[in-house]
């Protein structure tokens, strides 16, 4: 078994006796503290056979205290090359687009997960694994089961907003 390093990000702030309820509902092993733009983050480090199974754990325990839920995993894994380029550290979003549009390197960049006009939103994991392994950059590897994990809570998240996580649990089942 393994430790896993992770955080995850709450609905909101909780209260004192939240944070109690949180601890006792197994999240001993977290640390819940306030981030940018009042963003309330819980950093864990969870022993798990798979790090999917120690996020997974996490979210059922905080799920578990009334009012509180997981809406996103991990550092946001959308970004778009302007994002990617600070995190990368030295490349800048010009040779990011070189790489992405094939002008440079050996060409079969991450596709954007979604595009919209002018603007292309790609996955950082991808991005900084194909930098790794076709590029040779010397950059920390992302875990995906991260990116993973904060997609499926981001859209459980939406699913709830519409009052719709029957249709997704079903649909779920459908595809996995």
């Amino acid at each position: 078994m393994n430790t896993w390093d992770f955080r995850v990000a709450l609905n909101r702030a909780p209260t004192e006796a939240e944070v109690d309820a949180l601890f006792e509902a197994g999240l001993d092993d977290c640390t819940v503290s306030g981030g940018k733009n009042g963003r309330v983050r819980v950093r864990c480090e969870r022993a798990a056979e798979s790090m999917l199974d120690a996020i997974a754990s996490v979210v059922a325990q905080v799920k578990s205290v009334p009012g509180l839920w997981v809406v996103g995993v991990g550092k946001d894994d959308a970004v778009t090359l302007g994002d990617a380029a600070p995190r990368h550290g030295r490349r800048t979003q010009a040779s990011l687009r070189q790489l992405a549009v094939g002008q440079r390197g050996p060409g079969g960049f991450p596709e954007p997960l979604i595009e919209a006009d002018n603007i292309s939103v790609y996955s950082w994991a991808e991005i900084a694994e194909w930098l790794r392994t076709r590029m040779g950059d010397d950059i920390p590897e992302e875990n995906p089961d991260v990116a993973l994990a904060d997609g499926l809570v981001k859209v459980g998240c939406r699913a709830r907003a519409a009052h719709r996580e029957d249709g997704l649990r079903h649909l779920f089942k459908a595809i996995a």
